[in-house]
This record gives C-alpha cells, structure tokens and sequence, in this order.
C-alpha cells in the first residue's frame, strides 16, 4: 500500500476540517502539522505552497462556470483581505486564491459558503469541479441547455460525501448540451456529449458518453466511446454507478497508473459498461448519433443570445491571472449591463451574458475593457498557462510571466496567426496547462547551462480535438525560455508553409544540444 492510500485508510480527508480548525486558531507552524493532514486539507480545497513556506492556495468549486455577481464580489473582497489581491482563472472553469494563512483559512471558506461558493474536494483523489458550456441557456444551437444537469451532478457528489471521497485518483467530469464540445470532453475521465437516438419510434435527445481522457502523466490519451445513449434523467445515477465502479475497482498500487484510463486499459470499454449496468440494475441504451459539429471557439467578443435582443460578450484575461480591481469590476459591469451574473471559461476567460443591445455602446466603452480585451488579437485569443513555479512547486518554469512575455513580443513584432490557433503551457508533466492539445504546447523543463540551471521547454505541435482529434507530437527539447519567440515564429511561418529563417535553423539545432536537468 502507497503511502497516500494508508493515509486514507487511516482517517478519511472530510474528517480533517477539526483538525484544520484547530490548526488555524493556533496558528500551528507549517513545520508541525503532520504531512498526511497537510495532504487531508486538500479535501477542503486547501494547499500549502512549499516554495513560499506558511502560505496556502485555496482551490474554488464553480460548476459549469457560473458565478453570481455576489459571489464574484466577495472573490474580489476575500483576495483583497487575504490573498494579495491575486486570482487565477482555472482550465476547469474554477477559480484560485493564493497567499493565503492557516489562521486566515476558516474564515475564508465561511466567508465563501456564505455566498454559495464552496472548496469542498476540489483536490486530492476527489470527483473535481463539474464544466459545462458557458453558453448553456444563452447558445441559440445547443440541444437543450445542461445547466440543470451540472446542478443535479454537484448536488448528488456532494450528497454522497464520504461514500465518493476515496477514489484511486481524481476524476475529471464535463457535461453539456450545447453542438460546441465547450468542455472539451475528451480530455475528461467521464464527457457527457449532446447526441440524439430512436426510442420507441421517438427522436430522444440525451448524451453519448466518452470515458478515460487524461493529459497528464507519461501516457496521456483521449477519452473513447463507451458506446452508451443517456436520457437527461440518466445522467446522474449513471454518474454514480461509474465512480463506484471506478472507486470499487481502479488500481491504487501506483498512483501514476491509478486514473480512470488504466482501469480501461485492463478492462476495456465493454466490461466497464457492464459493470456500470450490473450497478443500475437495468442495460443502457447503445450510443446514439454524435450531434456535436466542431471544437468550441473561445468564446470572446460580442454575440447575440438565442433570447431577442440580448448579447453576450466574452473578455480575454490575460494568461488567466486577474486582480481583485478586475473581479470587483466585472461583478459591477454584470450588474450595470446584464443580470449579475458573470461565466468562466475552460480558455481562462470570462463571459458576461444578457447585454441588452442598447447598452452595448456603453459596456464597450468601459476602462476594464482596455485590459479584458473583448477581442485581443490572435496570438493571445487562445493563450492558456497554468499557475506556474511562482505559486506550484511542481511547476518546473513560471509559465504565466513566459506565456505573457511571449504573446507580448509576437504582438510587437506584428506576427500573425491563424484565429484559434491555440498555444498552451503547462509548467510540468501534470498537464494542468492542456498542452497536449494545443496547436503549439510548450512544456516546462530544466537544463544546465555551466554551472547553471535555467528554465527551458519541451515544445510539442500538432495537437487538437474534435471528428480528427490527436494529441501533440514532440517536436523539440530543451528550448531555452529566452528563445521562445524566435521559435514560435517559426512554428507559425512553417504552419503558413513560408520561409523559416537561417538564424532559427540554427537555434532549433543548437536546442536539442542542450542538456537537460533531471
């Protein structure tokens, strides 16, 4: 038994919240509290940061993205008191608090579920944050609207309580009804994808099911069809049947061979299916027809809603990371122009919905929007960049401060790129960036240089999901983070088939010269 499996068997995380009590009121030194209840914190959304010792990063659970103006405000109003007014925007429609202290930590969850907003397993071997189109309800070609359904799925995983919250690892869930794939569903364990079958001589509209999508790891892969039809009232006892399933029988040896998709691999799709049915007492439905038609689009700029008159307007934020000042002024803005309600992207964006057309003008002339572009140009639309060193410890480089850096010198430089060309960065093998799906990735890494060791990536290409899905291929190792520009030019003269630079020729060889750390 692995060490984080004897820390379970021994007490389960949601028993730690006394003991975090305790620990707070005391403010017990770091150096005191025992690793395994540092890792039961966890359970609550709360990590301690070793790079920046005594400090904690506070995870938030926002299903499907949708956030009150109230909860935004206070978001903005604990960041400001307590976490030094610094927000990142999560892949998984989620938010995080940073710098936080331990005795600071009970009253930032009461402040937060006070509002409605809660931390509860939002790490560790937990069923994490519920994503789903934010456009549900507002998208004027989606198949019906899935909000009530990410609802429903919260409410039942947090009913369940400590009957799902040991499972061998994490799992990843996406639900939603629209034709745009918005939560990226086969990245997940378990995508709830819009589809349509025959039932007794009536056309259903339901969802397939696709199981096993993981990028992070030495073996990331894809989610595959379960071959499974789902009626919206199916959705969630089919939900809980998987993860019991998954839970009851999932490897546990080694934890990097313990998600969703290992259990496939020893399986395969058929007997999961029939361990799911055997579960619910009843067979399911095969799959029916795929009713998606392509890969989501970021979601920015100004579009009408499926209600008459109204608009959404989708705000780029930059590499995901906002202030307190931008979280109060979006909540304003939502209040002012909409009706206070503001959503989160899986591309670390926001959306504002229900802008009536007559207040267009004046939403667009907001100060806020100089910074939260509506439209920023290409080489940043798509720009994703998880925490990085600066706050991650697994983290090998900052990817934040480089992702910026270099879509602020592609910018300059005036070099154009395809709309929705996605350029992701993920800071190490986790994958939290999405890299592998990106049509440039960039991977963190470590090399030396004499004496020294530098940041460096590995540069992957290629990747995309959709009909002709496919993960990124690697194409080069150990580029020095200063190069990344040159290189990224590069990458994107040899996507518009024009001439690649003598000088770039001879850094792309002189890259895989280097020697990398580890």
């Amino acid at each position: 038994m692995n060490k984080f499996e004897a820390m379970k068997a021994e007490k389960d995380g949601l028993d730690i919240w006394p003991a975090l009590l305790e620990y707070a009121a005391a403010d017990t030194p770091v150096e005191e509290i025992g690793e395994d209840d540092l890792h039961r914190m966890k359970w609550f959304g709360v990590f301690h940061r070793p790079q920046r010792p005594g400090t904690f990063m506070m995870r938030l659970r926002v299903p499907g993205g949708v956030l009150t103006s109230r909860q935004l405000a206070t978001v903005a109003e604990v960041a400001r008191a307590y976490g030094h007014d610094t927000i990142d925007l999560t892949t998984r429609q989620g938010l995080q608090l940073r710098d936080l202290r331990l005795p600071d930590i009970p009253a930032v969850i009461m402040r937060l579920e006070g509002v409605g907003l809660t931390t509860r397993q939002t790490g560790m071997d937990n069923v994490r944050n519920f994503i789903g189109c934010p456009l549900a309800g507002i998208d004027g070609l989606e198949l019906f609207d899935s909000t009530p359904l990410v609802q429903a799925l919260t409410e039942a995983h947090r009913a369940a309580g400590k009957s799902l919250s040991n499972l061998p690892r994490k799992l990843n869930v996406s639900v939603a009804g629209c034709r745009d794939d918005c939560g990226h569903a086969q990245t997940q364990d378990i995508g709830f994808v819009p589809a349509t079958a025959e039932f007794d001589g009536r056309r259903l509209a339901g969802f397939n099911v696709l199981v096993g999508g993981a990028l992070g790891g030495t073996s990331p892969r894809l989610a595959t069809p379960l071959d499974v039809f789902l009626r919206p009232g199916e959705v969630v006892p089919f939900f809980i049947a998987l993860v019991e399933v998954f839970r009851d029988n999932g490897p546990r040896e080694v934890r990097t061979r313990a998600r969703l998709k290992w259990l496939i691999a020893e399986w395969g799709e058929e007997r999961l299916r029939a361990e799911v049915e055997a579960r619910l007492g009843f067979s399911l439905m095969r799959a029916g027809v795929d009713e998606r038609l392509r890969v989501a689009g970021d979601h920015l700029g100004i579009h009408p809603q499926r209600q008459p008159g109204l608009n959404y307007i989708g705000l780029h934020v930059p590499v995901g990371r906002a202030t307190a000042d931008d979280l109060e002024e979006l909540a304003r803005l939502a209040d002012v122009y909409g009706r206070g309600e503001v959503r989160l992207t899986v591309d670390q964006s926001v959306v504002v919905p229900h802008v009536a057309d007559a207040a267009l003008s004046g939403f667009l002339g907001e100060p806020l929007l100089a910074r939260l572009r509506p439209n920023p140009p290409a080489v940043w639309r798509n720009l994703v960049a998880c925490t990085g060193n600066d706050y991650c410890h697994f983290s090998l480089i900052d990817t934040k401060t480089h992702a910026f850096n270099l879509a602020t010198e592609l910018e300059r430089k005036g070099i154009q790129v395809p709309k929705g060309t996605r350029i992701h960065v993920s800071g190490c093998v986790h994958a939290c960036g999405k890299h592998h799906i990106g049509d440039i990735g960039l991977q963190g890494a470590n090399i030396r240089l004499g004496d020294r060791v530098e940041e460096a990536v590995t540069v992957y290409a290629g990747g995309r999901l959709g009909e002709d899905a496919r993960l990124a291929a690697k194409v080069l190792d150990n580029v020095h983070v200063a190069d990344l520009p040159v290189l990224v030019e590069a990458l994107v003269r040899q996507r518009f088939q024009q001439t690649v630079p003598l000088s770039v020729m001879r850094l792309l060889e002189h890259t895989n010269t280097l020697e990398p750390v580890g």
